[in-house]
This record gives structure tokens, sequence and C-alpha cells, in this order.
């Protein structure tokens, strides 16, 4: 050190530059922070920089330059007294600015989460015996020109600090923030971090130039002398501070495509702190690409640290740490070896610089570690994070300032609700404007608070709020209408023990669980009323989220007691027949479709159906009337369900028909006898309005149900094996099978068949001849109709005619047979000499009267073929005309206006009543071949074909026997005065062709007529 007044003068000089660096200091990490711990901030920097001034008078600057034992601590200058040795005073003053500038620099860095406490303990131990220890090992005896530190010795170069200041206090506030842990919000749960705004970051760019002043002292100064170093060493810092700015700006800006300041700010302080430790032997441009460089460093050891989660506020260890070490290295890599002056060549200058580097490192970070770790988990250096919360002015040095009372009218809202509170505002200031901002707010929230609370309260909905243990926080008056509680008295109740049923607590809690998941619910549940009684609801809840987090849980109830009542009265009108109480065709179906659902998912489980339908029901509905058949639907049904088990099903499908739905059975014996219980149930005689009356039950039975794929082929199978019941005899069942679909669908497709045939005319008609068996003249013809099906060929009368009447064919069939069969007895009549005396007959059947003018097809038919009505005859038979005998005898006395014939078919076969026979206007009676076929061996036929000619006779009827086949037959009938005998003896059907032929050969006709000589022809099968 110089011993002139100027040299003096200059090291006093940059003293007081390095002392503005505390100022820069302050207003940098203030601005970097946020406001609510800017006055700590402030109060740090001040005792950290008056602390370690103390401390480094009182031991500091003894160890560091006292005589050095073994170049490892200095062991006199304690407390020392200058007296009028000006020159160690300036070298004093200068070094205290060092001292204190180290200790700052972990300040900021762990800044926003210490206590004060703990930063004065850990400044004291930076102060007393962390900078001075590894001082002395560099700087000892610098002040003499000769070092005697062990660093020093080993040619060790840190100029102006770039280890010794900034990486000692790099190191230091890297342990501190390993212990302490980032601040509260700086990174997510996944690692990502959350950037933390500064409070004033123009304060910050300004603490950044006080920073660069103070470097002028802090490296021109570190000569100790004011010679031609000074101005190179001052322009070399500058240069770097400058070039490391720009290029940490540029290559910020290409990698996050943002213009951030703090690259501005870190990459100029990091140049400075990398060119103060070559500062005095490199060049311009060599402090240019130091200087960038160490912009570079700033940026990747900022992002080490975020991929750790250490949080450095004011990013004090890029800075001073990575920007030290790299400086350090500097001096070695680019040096003049001239002006460093240790003699050392490039490897070895390279290696002592590391050496110093990583004594830096043992004793500024591995020491310290285990030091503040120890002092940690002792006493704490962490503020609570209540304290972190509020900030530490507050927390730390009870600073009364407009946000702080912001801050606790805003906290004493939080706590009691109360929004009728506001905040002291000076119009002022900007935290008086925000206040003003905030009590119009509260004002706006105070009236929506107050709306909703008479919402609340006035709703006639039961409403009620739980917090996150389901205890209730507040109930309003339709709470205490819907239940029967006091809504004051409820407040810290538990809702599932008040209104929950016990056997709906599970749903209750696995609602509540969605909801506190964050999901809304509506559903329709049952809750108890105060006196116990089950109240049906409507229940909604949702989450009560505040700042995106779930606090608890509203619940909105509606008493919806009249509603179900309408649903379930609705729902059994729907699903239910309101004759008989028991389901209806839509609820079987619907559990029958639940029945193959259920099949899917149990294999073993087993279903059957079973159709029923009543036999006799409509004698009943007829005789005895509407509301006796009512009364015996009911009570079919009760006996019904008296066959069946609880969990079998009984439906009125509709009419007389019911369906069985049987389930879990364990095999076919199970179905046979629920069936047979239901036909003999059936079988039973009921009293009606004091009538006994009987009927029968036909069933259809699906024993293998499951292996069917739609509902209504069930039905449809059950339908088809139901009705081979009641055509096999009634009162039994049937169980569908293979061979009974073939036949159904043999059925349907002759029916197809048929419709076809109708539409195309694919008829033909023959004619049998009718024989006076006193003369055997011809007395006429009875039309025979044939079918050639083009694929089965001739189909049989017998087979397709009742498919006809069945199906509703017969009336457009019989109106051609009709309208042909007289066609053809016109063409007789014209071309063959004596035919003009012969007689047509034609079957009828009752459709025809029912579903047609029977009458008027009749007529016109006769007016197109110019033909007198009594060359024709109409024939019925015995059960066509006994169902309805009241209409019938309508019908037939209309034709008899018309001169139509009339005869009864199959007379003597059916259960045709005598009592009717003298009412109908008839003209004949045909004796049933089955009493013809045997009554030459017969003698009980005999005496019947007898007593049917006699009873004609007496009521003047003429008599035709059918099927005469063989010669005896035909004197027998002859011998019994029957009038006219029809069969194969004579002639078998013929076609018109042919039977024109026969005419020609037989040339004789009868004279006499079938009671005024009629004409036969029929739609029956062949006698």
């Amino acid at each position: 050190m110089g011993n002139s007044i100027v040299d003096n003068f200059w090291v006093i000089v940059s003293a007081v530059l390095v002392f503005l660096m505390q100022p820069g200091f302050m207003c940098l990490e203030s601005g970097l922070t946020r406001q609510k711990n800017s006055i700590n901030v402030a109060i740090k920097n001040l005792a950290d920089f008056v602390f370690s001034v103390m401390l480094f008078w009182l031991v500091g600057f003894g160890m560091m330059f006292g005589l050095s034992f073994s170049g490892i601590v200095g062991t006199d200058n304690f407390i020392p007294e200058f007296g009028n040795n000006f020159h160690l005073v300036s070298f004093f003053l200068f070094q205290a600015m060092f001292c204190g500038t180290a200790t700052t620099i972990f300040s900021g860095a762990v800044a926003e989460r210490i206590k004060f406490s703990s930063y004065l303990i850990i400044a004291i131990l930076m102060s007393a015996f962390i900078y001075p220890l590894f001082g002395h090992w560099a700087w000892n005896g610098i002040d003499a020109g000769v070092f005697s530190g062990w660093l020093g010795e080993a040619g060790f170069v840190d100029f102006a600090g770039s280890t010794v200041v900034h990486s000692v206090g790099g190191w230091m506030a890297l342990a501190v923030l390993i212990i302490i842990g980032p601040r509260k919000g700086r990174f997510l749960p996944d690692g990502k971090p959350v950037e933390i705004c500064g409070s004033n970051l123009p304060l910050s760019v300004l603490g950044t130039l006080l920073l660069w002043i103070g470097w002028i002292g802090f490296n021109g100064g570190s000569t100790l002398t004011m010679d031609v170093r000074v101005p190179g060493i001052i322009v070399n810092t500058m240069m770097a501070a400058a070039s490391g700015s720009i290029f940490s700006l540029s290559i910020g800006y290409l990698l996050n495509r943002i213009s951030k300041i703090s690259f501005l700010i870190n990459g100029s302080l990091g140049g400075l702190v990398a060119i103060t430790a070559c500062c005095h032997c490199v060049s311009i441009s060599e402090s240019v690409v130091i200087g960038a460089i160490a912009g570079g460093v700033c940026l990747v050891v900022e992002d080490i640290l975020l991929y750790y989660r250490i949080d450095d506020a004011v990013s004090a260890v890029p800075v001073h740490l990575g920007c030290g070490i790299w400086g350090t290295l500097a001096a070695a890599l680019f040096g003049d070896p001239e002006i460093l002056g240790t003699g050392l060549g490039f490897l070895p200058q390279l290696m002592v610089q590391v050496t110093g580097i990583v004594a830096a490192f043992v004793v500024a970070f591995l020491i310290p570690c285990f030091i503040i770790r120890g002092i940690n988990r002792n006493a704490p250096l962490r503020v609570s994070p209540e304290d972190e919360y509020i900030g530490l002015n507050i927390s730390e040095h009870g600073a009364k300032t407009e946000t702080a009372d912001f801050l606790r009218v805003m906290e004493i809202q939080e706590k009691t609700g109360d929004l009728t509170l506001r905040v002291p505002a000076d119009p002022f200031t900007d935290t008086g404007v925000i206040a003003t901002r905030y009590n119009k707010m509260m004002d706006a929230l105070h009236r929506i608070g107050a709306t909703f609370q008479q919402l609340f309260d006035g709703s006639p909905q039961a409403v009620v709020s739980t917090d996150m243990n389901g205890r209730i926080t507040r109930a309003n008056k339709g709470f205490q209408s819907l239940f029967g509680y006091p809504a004051a008295k409820v407040v810290g109740a538990c809702n599932i023990d008040l209104i929950v049923p016990d056997n709906l607590c599970l749903e209750s809690v696995t609602l509540r669980q969605a909801i506190l998941s964050g999901k809304s619910i509506e559903k329709e549940t049952h809750r108890k009323h105060h006196t116990g009684k089950l109240i049906p609801v409507s229940l909604m809840g949702f989450p009560l989220i505040v700042n995106n987090a779930i606090e608890g849980v509203f619940y909105i109830y509606q008493d919806i007691t009249e509603r179900k009542a309408m649903e379930d009265e609705l729902y059994h009108k729907a699903f239910y027949d309101s004759l008989t109480g028991i389901p209806n065709r839509v609820l079987f179906m619907e559990r029958l479709e639940h029945a193959f659902k259920r099949k899917q998912r149990k294999e073993q489980f087993n279903f059957s159906v079973l159709l029923i339908d009543l036999d006799g029901f409509k004698w009943v509905n007829d005789n005895l009337g509407h509301q006796a058949g009512d009364i015996l639907l009911r009570k079919v049904a009760q006996r019904f369900l008296g066959c069946l088990r609880s969990v079998d099903t009984i439906a009125r499908l509709g009419g007389d028909e019911f369906a069985v739905l049987l389930e879990d059975i364990t095999g076919p014996k199970e179905i046979v006898a629920i069936a047979w219980r239901l036909i003999n149930e059936a079988a039973r005689p009921f009293t009606l309005q004091d009538t006994e009356a009987s009927i029968s039950a036909s069933i259809g039975v699906i024993l293998k149900a499951s292996r069917y794929t739609r509902p209504d082929h069930i039905l449809r199978d059950a339908d088809i094996a139901m009705y081979r019941a009641k055509t096999s005899g009634k009162s039994r069942f049937k169980v569908f099978s293979k061979k009974l679909h073939r036949i159904t669908h043999e059925a349907q497709e002759l029916e197809n068949d048929l419709r076809k045939a109708v539409e195309r005319n694919a008829f033909t008609l023959f004619y049998q001849p009718i024989i006076c068996s006193r003369t055997e003249a011809l007395q006429g013809f009875e039309a025979l109709i044939r079918w050639a099906h083009p694929v089965k060929g001739k189909v049989p009368s017998s087979h397709f005619i009742p498919l006809a009447e069945e199906t509703g064919l017969i009336v457009p069939i019989g109106q051609w047979v009709i309208e042909t069969a007289c066609r053809q007895l016109k063409a007789w009549r014209a071309r063959i000499p004596g035919a003009l005396n012969l007689t047509m007959s034609v079957n009828i059947s009752a459709q025809q009267f029912v579903h047609n003018d029977l009458e008027q097809i009749i007529e016109n038919a006769l007016r197109a073929t110019d033909l007198p009505p009594g060359c024709l005859m109409v024939e019925l038979t015995e059960g066509s005309v006994i169902e309805k005998p009241e209409v019938m005898i309508v019908h037939l006395n209309r034709l008899r206006k018309i001169g139509i014939k009339i005869a009864i078919d199959d007379f003597g076969a059916g259960y045709f009543s005598l009592a009717y026979l003298k009412n109908f206007p008839l003209d004949c009676l045909k004796i049933d071949k089955i009493f013809v076929d045997e009554i030459n061996t017969s003698h009980e036929n005999l005496q019947i074909a007898k007593a049917i000619i006699i009873l004609a006779r007496n009521l003047d009827l003429k008599v035709v026997a059918e099927g005469i086949e063989d010669h005896e037959q035909l004197e027998i009938m002859r011998g019994l005065n029957c009038n006219f005998i029809q069969g194969y003896y004579y002639s078998k059907p013929l076609s018109a062709r042919d039977a024109e032929d026969w005419m020609q050969k037989k040339k004789t006709v009868c004279t006499s007529k079938i009671s005024d000589r009629s004409t036969i022809c029929s739609l029956r099968p062949d006698r």
C-alpha cells in the first residue's frame, strides 16, 4: 500500500464508493422482493453492515490481517487502536467495507422467509469467522505487498475479491437456502416454478446503478494506491458489466422470447463479479469476453437452482457464486503472467485458482452447512407459515403501514365474516387509492351478501350448508318447516344424524364424498322429520368453492310428497291393469326384458313364459253381460296369483288373455306343475251374480325362454302353442316345439300364398251333380272351389277354407265363387237344351254376413247374369248359425225376401237347436256324410238319417243325402224317401267343361226343383 497522502486519500474515496454498494444492495433487494417484506430487507441490509463492521473491528481484522500463524489465521490486531497510523486506518476502512459487502450478499438470497434473529446469527458467523478466515488465506500480507496466507503464498490471484468476497458470500447463501427451503408458493407440487414478482423494479435498477458506482471503488481501490493502473481497471470493470448485461439479455430473449429486466440486472452484476478477480491483468477486449461469459453463467446457474427447487430471491447465487468462480478461473485463463507476478505457468496457475475455489467451498459451504443445520435443528431459522403469509414487515418488526392496516381489516373480515368493516383509506397514497376501491367493492359485496341472505332465509325450499366434516353451518326457515328442527339450534349438529334415515346413511356418505370431489348431484330420496316420519324429497347438492378450494357443501331439499303420490298413481295406471290390479302388458314386457339381461349376467338363471287364454269367456260376456265378465276376470286374476310364487309375474295382456313369467325355474317339472295348477283353478266353477259359470284355460308354454333374443318372439311362439292347445280341445297346455314352429311357419306361408291367390283370382270351380233319388234326373250342381298352388300343387279345400275364414279372406273368395257360379249357370242355360231348370248351390260363411253386404252381392251377381233368384241356393253350416242365431235369422229373412233358397249343410253333425229350427227361413236340410258312410251297417246312423228326413218332411223341407258312394246306400236313402242324392256314386266334382260333357251324355234334367227348384253351390270340402 502506498504511503503518500494521495494514495491514502484514494483508498478512503474507494472505501466510500464501496460503502455506496450497501444502499445499492438495499435498493436492489427491496425492489426484487414483495412489499410486505421490504422493510425487513432494508433493516437487514443496515443491520448486516453495522454488525459486520463492528465484528470486523473486534476479531475479523486481526484474524484476516494479523500476524499469520502457519498461513492459516491471524494472531494479533484484534480490537485494534490505530493511533496516528493513517495508512493502517485507511486500509482497515477499505477492508471493513469489503466485509460488509460479503455479509450483505447472502441476506438478499434468503429474504422473505428467515427470522431476523436467525439472520443476525448467520451474519455474525460470516463476519467474525468465515470471511476473515478465508480472507487470511488469500490476502494476508497484501498491505505490505508480501502474501503470507497459504493460498496467497501458493500464487492464488483474486485481485478485488471474486472469490474472497463474492464466492464466499454466495457459498454461504447457498448453504442457508438449502437448509431453509423455498418460499411458499414458489414451486408447484409438480416442481414447476412460479414467478414471484418484485414490488418495485425501478428501485432495483437504481440499486444496480449504485452498485456499478460502488464497484469503481471496489476494483479501483484494490490497487491500494493511485497509480496508472486505476483508469484501466475501472474501464475493464465497466466493459465487463456492459457485455455481461447485453449477452444475458440477448440469450434470455432468444430462449424465452421476452426481455426480462432480470436479464439486464443479473448480467451486468455477473460481469462485475467476474472481472473483479482479474480486472488488473486483462485487456479491454478480454474484459468484454469475461463479462459476456459471466452473463451466460448467470442464466445457466439460475436454471440449475430452479431444477433443484432452490429459491434464491435476488439471484445472489448465480451472480456472486457462479460468476465469482468463473472470474477466479478467468484470472488464470486470460491474465497476463507478468502482471500476475506469481511466477507460475498456465496450468500451475489454473490449479492454484481451482484450489482456492475448493477451499472457499469447504470453508464457506461445508462448514456453515453443519453449523447452520445444527442451529436450525434447535432453533428453527425460518418464520412460521402464518408470519410468512402476512409478511416479515409486520411479523418481525411490527411495522404499521397502510398495507398492514389493510391486511388487518381483511383478516378480521375473514375470521368474522363481517362485511360491514371498512379499511382506513388515504386518497393521496397508492395503498389508500386501492383501499378506497376495496371499500367500494365491499359495499357491492355486502349488497350481494344481503341479497343472498334474503334469498337463503326466504326460500320455501329447505337450504342447509355444512362444513367439510358434515356439520351444519347455516340453515334457513324452509329447513325448519320441512324437518321440524329450529334453524338456529341445528348449527354445529351433524346433518346426517338429524335428517338421514338409518338405512340411507351409506347413500348419504357416498353423495357427500361425490360432492366434495367437485361434482354437483341431483337425486330423489327420503329424509326424516324430527318425529321420525319419512319425507320424499328432491335433493340438490353442490360444493361450496372458495378460491378454487372446496370448503363445504350446500344442500337444497324440496318436499315432493304430492308429486310422488301422483307419480305412483300414474305409474300404477301405466303399468297395472285397471280392472284386475295385476301388471299389464307394458310392465310384463319390461320384466321380461329384465329377465333377458339377468340371463346375460348369470348363465345359470332360467326363466319361462306361459300365455293363457280363457275358454268360454265370450259366452259369459254374451249371456251374463260385461259386468259379469269383469267380475270373472278379477276372480281369475286372483286365482292365478295364488298359483304362483312371489318371484313370478302374472299380467293381463288384454281381453281374456294372461301371461305368466316364471323366474329362477329349477326345471321343466316345476313349470308343468304350475301350468296344471293354473288349468285346475280356471276349471273350478265361478259364482257370478248368483249364477254359476264354468270356463277353462288354454295355455301355451315356452320352456326355455333363455334361448330367445327378443321378448316379442317369446310371446309370438307362446301364442302359437296356446292356439294349438285351444284347437286340441281346450283346458290344456301345449309346449312350443320345433315341430309346432314348423307347422305355424307352413300355415303362415299358406296364408301369404292364399292372399296372393285372392289378389290374382287363382281359383277354379268344380261342379258336383245333385240327382233326384226317384227319377235319377239331374237336379243341379254344387259348386266346389279348387286352388292349384304353383309349387305345392292342388291344395285341399279342407286346408285353405278354414284359413280363409280365420283371416277374413273368405269374404272376397265367397264373392268370387258367387259371381263365377252364376256366370257358369248362365252359360249352361244358354248352351244346353233343357238346362233352364238347373240349380246352383253356394256355401256361405257367417263372416260374409258380418263383413260384407252379402244380399247386395247376390243381387248384383243375379242381375249381371240375368238369372232368377230361385235358381240359387245358399248353404250354411250348423256352427255358423248357432253362434248368433237372432242375427242370422235377420240376414236369412232378407235373402228369403229376394227369393234366394236356404239350406243347412252338414245337418246333424253340430249342435243345432231344434227350438231354433222352426224359426229359420229354410228350404232344405243336407244330411251330413258321417251318417251316410255306415248307414248300411250302423243301426244308429240309419235311425238318425230317418229322423232327419221325418223332421224335414214335417217342416216341409227337402232333404239331400251327401256322400252316396254305392248302390246299397242309394237304395236305403230311396227307401227313406230322401229327395235328392249327391256323391261319387253318380259323379265326382267336375270341371265346367267336363260337367257340360256329362250333361250332354245324361240328357235328363229333373223337372222338379228343390223347394221351388233352386241351385246348389258350395265352398266346403268334397263329399
